[in-house]
C-alpha cells in the first residue's frame, strides 16, 4: 500500500481540483469577451491541438505509466519527450489551455486557464519532490539536465 503522500499526488486528484476550481470560477467570474481573436485564434487553437496530440503520443510511447501516480512509476524515463522537458504532459496541457484562451478570450476562460496553470505547476513541483525522494541522485541529475516545462533552444 503506497504511503499517503504518494496517494495524495494522484493525477486524478489533481484533475478533480482543476475541475472543481474551474466550476467555481465559471460561476463567479463575470462574463465578457476581452478581445476578438478572429481567424488567428482558430489557427492558434489548431496548433495547440496538434501539439497536444503529438506530444502526448510521443510521451505515452516512451512512458506508459506517465499519467499514473508517482507510486506506480518504477523507473525514471529520460528519453523521448522526457529528454526535452521533465513534464511534457503537463506542459502540453498548459499550452493547450492558453491556446483555448486565445481562441475564446473571455474573463471566465482566462480565470480557468490561470487556475489550471497554477494547479499543474504546483502538482509538477509536488511530483518532483516525490520523484527525487524515490530516484534520488538520478532524478537530481535529470533535473539539472532537462528543463521543467519549456524546452531549451540550444543544447548545453
Amino acid at each position: 500500500m503506497p504511503n499517503l503522500k504518494y496517494r495524495l499526488a494522484s493525477p486524478l486528484l489533481m484533475w478533480v481540483i482543476v475541475a472543481f476550481g474551474s466550476a467555481i470560477l465559471w460561476k463567479i467570474v463575470k462574463p465578457g469577451q476581452m478581445f476578438t481573436s478572429g481567424w488567428i485564434g482558430s489557427v492558434v487553437l489548431a496548433l495547440g491541438i496538434i501539439n497536444f496530440i503529438g506530444v502526448s503520443l510521443f510521451a505515452y510511447n516512451k512512458h506508459r505509466k506517465a499519467p499514473a501516480s508517482v507510486h506506480s512509476i518504477n523507473q525514471l524515463v529520460t528519453e523521448g519527450a522526457y529528454a526535452v522537458v521533465r513534464h511534457p504532459l503537463y506542459a502540453t496541457d498548459i499550452v493547450l489551455a492558453w491556446c483555448i484562451f486565445v481562441w475564446q478570450p473571455s474573463y471566465k476562460v482566462l480565470a480557468i486557464v490561470i487556475w489550471l496553470t497554477l494547479v499543474l505547476v504546483f502538482w509538477a513541483n509536488l511530483e518532483e519532490r516525490l520523484l527525487e525522494e524515490k530516484f534520488m541522485e538520478d532524478y537530481r541529475a535529470y533535473k539539472k539536465r532537462v528543463p521543467m516545462f519549456v524546452p531549451r533552444l540550444r543544447k548545453k
